[in-house]
């Protein structure tokens, strides 16, 4: 059963995979990007925003479409070394496709060009964290930012509501969960959740 976390960055995700990761000792753990070794460098290209020019390198940021396309390159890759060949296991994902699609925004065909990257392949499960803006703005107040979080306060909450049509209109099961509730509250829901389906195949 493949199971996706998903919400913009401070909702609590990491937090909640560490959790499960006793509570699902058997299970597979991952994330995009940067779940293949492929992916680990895009993964640093992409947060920072780097890109090497000569033997310097420049902080400018890559064009969105260039952004868009190792995302891509990226999940294509996790999608064939880790999720594929494991579909028959409890995977636990940190993000999936649903955030490529809702990151996307106004690029055209950004659904149809995910899929097609994963093969078809959408999670059966799949959890959205939501966060209010206040929260998120508290928690932004106590991090460094990484080149997606300067984009402001408005650009998440943004994206956070991509997230949740993306993850409606792609997922075979999608969850919301309230991610100002303290930690073990959200674990135990998980976990009751996870339990439940997994039982239900």
């Amino acid at each position: 059963m493949y199971v996706a976390l998903e919400g913009i960055d401070t909702c609590g995700k990491s937090t909640q995979i560490a959790a499960l990761r006793e509570h699902f000792p058997q299970a597979i753990f991952t994330k995009e990007p940067g779940g293949s070794a492929l992916g680990a460098t895009l993964r640093d290209i992409i947060l920072h925003a780097h890109h090497t020019s000569g033997d310097s390198i420049s902080h400018s940021p890559i064009s969105k479409e260039a952004e868009f396309f190792l995302f891509l390159a990226d999940r294509a890759e996790h999608i064939a070394k880790v999720i594929k060949p494991n579909l028959d296991r409890l995977i636990i994902a940190d993000r999936s496709l649903i955030s490529g699609i809702a990151y996307a925004k106004d690029l055209p065909e950004s659904q149809a060009i995910n899929l097609l990257s994963t093969q078809g392949i959408v999670p059966d499960l799949c959890f959205v964290f939501v966060i209010d803006k206040a929260t998120l703005q508290d928690r932004l107040s106590t991090k460094t930012k990484d080149a997606i979080e300067t984009r402001g306060i408005e650009y998440l909450l943004d994206i956070q509501d991509r997230i949740i049509r993306a993850a409606c209109n792609t997922a075979k099961h999608t969850i919301h969960i309230n991610a100002a509730n303290d930690i073990a509250t959200i674990t135990q829901e998980l976990c009751a959740h996870i339990t439940h389906a997994m039982g239900s195949r």
